[in-house]
């Protein structure tokens, strides 16, 4: 039951973000307006805390400085003690325009990515057992907060349903690792980092 109230709160929180999204007029190659549901794009993803392989609908706002995308997320079993599945809700920045290269290629310099991922296991909950007194664990296993700088390289695509295909890399970190480096002082930088690649596609 916390695992759906939980994934109803994270769609929720994506719908919302489609509805305001929705506010502004949207072209489309048919002619006929996306309804406020519909992404502007989508994102597959290696690597990256959400999953050995992730994707699903990535939303944009700002003039595109930043895109909002609710994606899945998957550890295969031979890389885990079990198949992992992860939601997550993430937001990227991007603070600068694009620099254009030539007449179809751009660079994003900077993309600051922050979200936070639920793990769909029986053995990780968003409350500790009552064996453990309160406050014991400031964090619950189901939940972890992530973060990321990436740049990206951008190909616009002209007269077609498809606007534009970013390739991304990123350096990325979550909460629970972050903290354990501060109190252990043996872990060093790349034992907190980990890189990831992916692919937007927008419409």
């Amino acid at each position: 039951m916390k695992t759906i109230r939980l994934l109803l709160t994270l769609l929720c929180l994506a719908g919302f973000a489609g509805g305001t999204h929705a506010q502004a007029p949207t072209d489309t190659t048919a002619g006929n307006p996306r309804k406020w549901y519909a992404p502007d794009g989508l994102v597959l993803q290696f690597a990256g805390n959400i999953g050995m392989f992730s994707g699903g609908a990535s939303y944009s706002f700002a003039k595109d400085k930043i895109n909002t995308d609710l994606v899945y997320g998957a550890v295969p079993k031979l890389d885990a003690q079990e198949m992992l599945h992860i939601l997550t809700l993430r937001g990227i920045y991007k603070p600068f325009k694009k620099i254009p290269l030539d007449d179809k290629y751009s660079l994003t310099p900077l993309r600051f990515g922050l979200g936070v991922s639920y793990y769909f296991r029986d053995q990780v909950s968003t409350k500790w057992s009552k064996d453990y007194p309160d406050a014991y664990y400031w964090w619950v296993s189901s939940l972890r907060m992530t973060g990321s700088l990436g740049l990206g390289i951008n190909r616009s695509i002209r007269n077609s349903k498809i606007k534009e295909v970013s390739l991304y890399t990123e350096a990325g970190t979550y909460d629970l690792i972050v903290t354990s480096a501060v109190k252990d002082k043996t872990l060093g930088p790349w034992d907190i980092i980990n890189f990831s690649v992916g692919t937007r596609v927008a419409f």
